[in-house]
């Protein structure tokens, strides 16, 4: 009879282990999922402030890396001009 409470006690303590095993992936997705949520609040507020100028805006924005979203949620593809500047940008930094 004493085999049966300790058999269910570890079956309950593997369990409750299990399920408390952190997921990498899943924390993954979170915290990229937070930091693009700082980003696009940083954004925010820098053209509502208005401190910068569009000019200088933009030429943040490609610094950051950020891009502008469409209206599903997904960046706008970069133009053939746009790539040719960088590619142009980058071989000139060398």
């Amino acid at each position: 009879m004493k085999f049966l409470p300790r058999a269910l006690l570890l079956t309950c303590a593997l369990l409750g282990a299990g399920c408390s095993m952190p997921n990498a992936k899943r924390d993954a997705d979170d915290q990229q999922r937070r930091l693009m949520d700082d980003t696009d609040e940083r954004k925010a507020r820098l053209q509502a402030r208005g401190t910068l100028s569009p000019q200088e805006y933009e030429a943040m924005a490609l610094k950051m890396g950020w891009t502008t979203k469409s209206k599903d949620g997904l960046p706008a593809a970069p133009t053939t001009e746009e790539l040719e500047k960088r590619v142009k940008a980058a071989e000139t930094n060398r």
